[in-house]
């Protein structure tokens, strides 16, 4: 379980793997330098799945990220759960941002302003159970 949430970070990641594996083995992210801090959001409801009890969770909610690419994901292929709520993530999904999350089986993108109207919107999620687009302003 990796908490990331709270922190106020914008841009987007990429994984030092890109740059030389670690030698433990361990995917380490390394986010862009210059960024600026994100605002703090405040939480007015109850998160989607407060408790996300799977073997592989990544929580990135809480933070200032605007889009999402297919390279933060990139070797997280053993990722089940992902929280992204709480973001300004303002971009169409169409598919193909989640591509290397072959065994994710649960997604929280509440309280973002998603575009939803391509007909391929999470395809690439086979084993997908659980998606929370509450609250997108799309």
């Amino acid at each position: 379980f990796v908490d990331l949430s709270d922190n106020r970070i914008s841009g987007a990641a990429r994984p030092v793997a890109a740059l030389g594996e670690v030698d433990s083995g361990v995917e380490v992210w390394q986010w862009p330098r210059g960024l600026a801090p994100g605002p703090l959001a405040a939480v007015s409801s109850k998160d989607f799945m407060p408790s996300c009890n799977l073997n592989f969770t990544l929580d990135l909610s809480r933070n200032n990220l605007v889009t999402i690419q297919q390279e933060m994901f990139t070797r997280l292929s053993r990722l089940q759960c992902l929280r992204l709520s709480h973001n300004s993530i303002s971009q169409a999904v169409n598919g193909s941002q989640f591509v290397p999350l072959t065994r994710l089986r649960v997604l929280d993108l509440s309280y973002n302003k998603l575009d939803l109207y391509h007909g391929r919107s999470f395809t690439e999620l086979p084993q997908l159970e659980a998606l929370d687009l509450s609250y997108n302003s799309q």
